[in-house]
């Protein structure tokens, strides 16, 4: 068993930022902070007191990301270290206090969520890129893509069905142009797919007009 920061090599695409890094690190601090982590103040100090989180740092142009684990974890795990507790030639490095199995275990599965959420952001993200920076991740600027943030339009909106409530527009007939609201949505009982029958609002404020699938659009002002 040999320091908290040895973790095993993962085959990871290279990638590099050639943008502004403190730019890229506070768009990284963000999207981190809404997938619900806790993400670590620039320029940090993690100490006793404090609680586990996302660290991203810039070094030398670099963004690294990485989970800093806390107490009491943190405490018990680097006691057992300085007290030799681990046979470092063991088989796979298992045979050592419970304290520092359990923060490699926890250092690796959020390490992998960090990748994880980064990668499927289109963020390149690097494992073992620096030598003395074990365990930390290097994170490069996005590829070009769709965004979580983008707005749900056509093609796609639509595909499985506009609900109750969503505001469209007519393409065809002597409403065509008409912006109005799903009532309700019909959907066939032997196939799958989007609805085979919209029910909506009368563009002409009384009752109900029944439309196919085909015959709307998501009106802009859902966009």
């Amino acid at each position: 068993m040999t320091n908290h920061g040895d973790m095993p090599s993962t085959s990871l695409p290279s990638a590099r930022d050639d943008g502004e890094p403190e730019g890229l690190a506070n768009e990284i601090r963000g999207e981190l902070a809404v997938a619900g982590l806790p993400v670590l103040p620039p320029d940090h100090d993690v100490r006793p007191q404090q609680a586990s989180g996302v660290s991203v740092e810039v070094d030398e142009g670099s963004v690294w990301v990485s989970w800093k684990i806390s107490s009491p974890l943190s405490e018990a795990s680097q006691r057992a270290f300085r007290v030799g507790a681990y046979r470092p030639d063991s088989p796979d490095r298992l045979d050592a206090h419970p304290a520092m199995l359990h923060w490699l275990a926890v250092k690796r599965a959020l390490t992998e969520a960090l990748t994880a959420i980064l990668r499927s952001l289109g963020y390149g993200v690097e494992a073992d890129a620096d030598e003395y920076r074990p365990g930390e991740l290097l994170v490069s600027a996005r590829t070009p893509g769709p965004h979580w943030r983008d707005p749900a339009v056509p093609p796609l909106a639509g595909s499985a069905g506009y609900s109750p409530g969503v505001r469209v527009r007519l393409l065809t007939g002597q409403f065509a142009g008409s912006v109005t609201t799903i009532a309700t949505r019909t959907y066939s009982l032997s196939a799958r797919g989007a609805p085979f029958r919209y029910s909506v609002g009368h563009p002409d404020g009384e009752g109900k007009l029944d439309v196919a699938p085909e015959d709307i659009t998501l009106a802009e002002e859902d966009t």
